[in-house]
């Protein structure tokens, strides 16, 4: 069997032959770049002669092919997505079982701490199984060498709008709800509950009145309002960044107050100053030390 590559400045791509009515199998790239790269990924979908130069055989790729194929079962078609090089490197995949018409999403992780955050992933969707705000997780297993998590595709769009509003706060307040360990304050004594550790727009997904998140590696159990702070402090450095982080809590202060209400907390500054300390390093150990310094400006609170 033959899939086609499509290579990136970064990484590369393999689709089979697609068949009509599933493009939806392209939808694991999105052309970003400029304009030659957009040209090359329309050239890559419409014309068989541009995929047929960049064929290879699926024994001569160079990852586990059969081995997956093995993990995925059925008799599936698979896009891949070979993820960015570097320690946190995985696999992404979407597919579909050519006699149920089951779709599904996958990831294959071999990197050690690659695997780390997708056993934690596969411990998080055992963990929310029900609540709604999960994926379906239909296979996972971990070893030494690899982590594969098999789980329902998410047939969803993107939420139409960005900016936080009472859908992104009833999700805040669910989440809430959860713990992953028996810890109940923090060692700064604060009130710990699940957190997502991206919760943002670009990680939701709309599917009728339901929204669902995905890539949930980087939770856990977290201060409160966490992933209620992430929202609004994400949003603001991407789409308004002439604002800054202070005066953006202080135009969620509603909602702010009303979440830490619930949860019987009056004080809700030590909360927000733990997300700036956690958040600011993982900016630098990101290389992003511009981001980094957005949230000097919350620790001076």
């Amino acid at each position: 069997m033959k899939l086609y590559r499509f290579k990136t400045f970064t990484t590369s791509y393999y689709f089979p032959d697609v068949p009509k009515g599933k493009k939806w199998l392209y939808g694991l790239y999105s052309a970003y770049g400029g304009k030659i790269s957009r040209l090359y990924w329309l050239l890559f979908r419409k014309i068989s002669f541009v995929r047929w130069l960049n064929a290879v055989d699926t024994q001569k790729v160079s990852f586990p092919y059969s081995e997956i194929c093995k993990m995925v079962g059925g008799n599936a078609l698979m896009s891949f997505n070979m993820g960015s090089p570097g320690p946190l490197q995985k696999i992404s995949i979407i597919g579909y079982d050519k006699t149920t018409e089951k779709k599904f999403f996958v990831k294959y992780s071999q990197k050690p701490k690659a695997i780390e955050l997708t056993r934690n992933e596969i411990q998080i969707y055992k963990l929310l199984a029900g609540s709604s705000l999960v994926p379906l997780l239909y296979d996972s297993e971990v070893t030494n060498q690899y982590a594969f998590l098999k789980a329902e595709f998410v047939d969803g769009k993107r939420p139409r709008q960005f900016f936080f509003n009472e859908e992104t706060f009833k999700l805040c307040m669910k989440l809430k709800e959860f713990r992953l360990s028996d810890a109940v304050l923090s060692k700064d004594n604060l009130m710990l509950s699940l957190s997502h550790g991206d919760f943002c727009p670009w990680n939701m997904l709309e599917e009728g009145n339901n929204i669902r998140l995905i890539d949930w590696e980087q939770a856990k159990d977290r201060p409160l309002g966490f992933d209620l702070f992430t929202y609004i402090a994400q949003v603001t450095n991407l789409l308004t960044p002439e604002i800054t982080l202070v005066q953006a809590i202080e135009n969620h202060k509603n909602y702010i107050e009303r979440f830490f209400n619930s949860c019987g907390v009056s004080n809700w500054m030590p909360y927000l100053k733990a997300f700036a300390v956690e958040t600011k390093a993982f900016k630098l150990m990101k290389g992003n030390p511009e981001i980094a310094a957005r949230y000097d400006c919350l620790l001076n609170l």
